[in-house]
């Protein structure tokens, strides 16, 4: 299967959002933008390497996100899915690319963090969202997803029965028609 049809296969609308995909070497790039429109990192993703490796260059997720600096303390907010921003007035926030594209397939505004355990800057960033529109976190289950529930208005825990992984990125396609239904 081609890099291209892969990525159709984990839901990712590409007329929607930029990847820069290399066939040979099998790994696509996934832009990281600011609030204000800049480059500020990227996210590899090579399907099949391992996923043991964290944040290594050539482990199945590379994550970059620029060094620049806000103020001392805080990173530029560098999150993935900007493009989805106008899409529906409640923001979804996910931890991975792959789960926020099965919303912004659909029309729902989604975010990925790419982390349970977003920045800072991002949490303040999300605080003020808040105050403009509804925002759901939807998180894993376990500890890793209850550090993500904390940045929503309210939180879903994906729940799929029968399937002991609990990902939206592979959940049925009911359970994600339902899931927007609910919030939207």
């Amino acid at each position: 299967m081609s890099m291209m049809d892969h990525l159709r296969s984990r839901h990712l609308d590409m007329n929607l959002h930029t990847v820069w995909v290399d066939e040979t070497e099998r790994v696509a790039t996934l832009p990281l933008w600011t609030l204000t429109g800049k480059l500020a990192g990227y996210q590899s993703y090579r399907p099949d390497a391992t996923k043991v490796q964290k944040n290594d260059e050539y482990g199945r997720y590379y994550t970059y996100r620029g060094e620049k600096l806000v103020n001392r303390h805080h990173q530029a907010v560098a999150v993935w899915g900007m493009e989805s921003w106008n899409l529906s007035r409640t923001l979804f926030v996910t931890e991975g690319v792959f789960n926020a594209a099965r919303l912004t397939k659909r029309g729902a505004s989604a975010v990925a963090v790419l982390s349970n355990d977003p920045s800072p800057s991002t949490l303040l960033w999300l605080m003020v969202v808040r105050q403009m529109r509804p925002v759901v976190a939807v998180c894993d289950p376990g500890n890793a997803g209850a550090k993500l529930r904390k940045v929503g208005h309210t939180s879903h825990t994906v729940a799929v029965p029968g399937r002991p992984d609990d990902d939206l990125g592979d959940a049925p396609e009911s359970y994600v028609d339902d899931l927007l239904k609910w919030y939207l």
